[in-house]
């Protein structure tokens, strides 16, 4: 039997997942991504608990995610994700968000495979289901590029890592990182700017204990990168943030 190419879920914002202005925080976006791309990885037997059995798990390495605008508390968003061919040791996923009023974001995403003891599992080493893979893409996207900040100062926010930002793979969730990045942004800022997109590397995993600084530079007129380093020495996540 063939397995279904798209997924959707829906959502309803709560006011946790939101911010000061009730906007949908760019972590609650990629929490509810997270959650439907794994129910539809279930579906397709390639689910945590699949993964696991073999002694894997997924891991999101990039992603993009472009704004036309930002649904507020207590509205009812559908998010859909679909998978793309594999490719080597890649796994692409695109997502598509609407609200009431129509389409109000999407994004691009790539992933991985890894046994625990952190090698690289490659797609033909791995059972997968019959599938009509979509080719179209929610956004079309290839600038991965993030530029180096390499005259750091004063960090713009600092972390020491602690249990509440763990997974269930025992390392700080991804989810996490978006917030980080942007509290490297005043209230002030962050109220006078309109949101246009993201875009986030995860290149390290980070743990108990671990210190991670944020440093942020501005490289272009609303174009922000933002790099996370750990214990003054790995960057960890590195990331642009785009402005209207």
């Amino acid at each position: 039997m063939k397995a279904e190419n798209k997924e959707e879920r829906s959502f309803t914002l709560r006011n946790y997942e939101t911010d000061f202005l009730r906007r949908i925080k760019p972590s609650a976006v990629l929490g509810f991504f997270q959650e439907t791309a794994g129910d539809h990885s279930q579906k397709m037997g390639m689910g945590y608990s699949d993964l696991a059995a073999q002694g894997c798990f997924w891991v999101l390495s990039k992603i993009y995610v472009e704004f036309d605008r930002r649904p507020v508390c207590g509205e009812t968003l559908l998010v859909e994700t679909w998978p793309h061919e594999p490719n080597k040791a890649i796994y692409e996923r695109s997502f598509r968000v609407t609200d009431r009023y129509g389409e109000a974001m999407r994004a691009y995403s790539r992933w991985c495979i890894l046994k625990h003891n952190g090698r690289i599992v490659p797609c033909s080493a791995i059972e997968h289901p019959q599938i009509d893979y979509i080719a179209e893409k929610s956004v079309e996207f290839d600038d991965w590029r993030i530029q180096e900040i390499t005259d750091r100062e004063d960090p713009s926010f600092t972390i020491r890592v602690a249990n509440s930002e763990y997974d269930f793979n025992y390392h700080v969730n991804n989810i996490k990182y978006a917030d980080y990045i942007f509290n490297c942004f005043s209230v002030k800022e962050l109220e006078e700017k309109d949101l246009r997109g993201f875009q986030i590397h995860y290149v390290k995993q980070s743990h108990e204990g671990d210190v991670l600084n944020f440093y942020r530079k501005e490289i272009r007129a609303n174009e922000y990168v933002v790099e996370g380093v750990k214990n003054g020495t790995e960057t960890v996540v590195a990331a642009r943030v785009y402005f209207r």
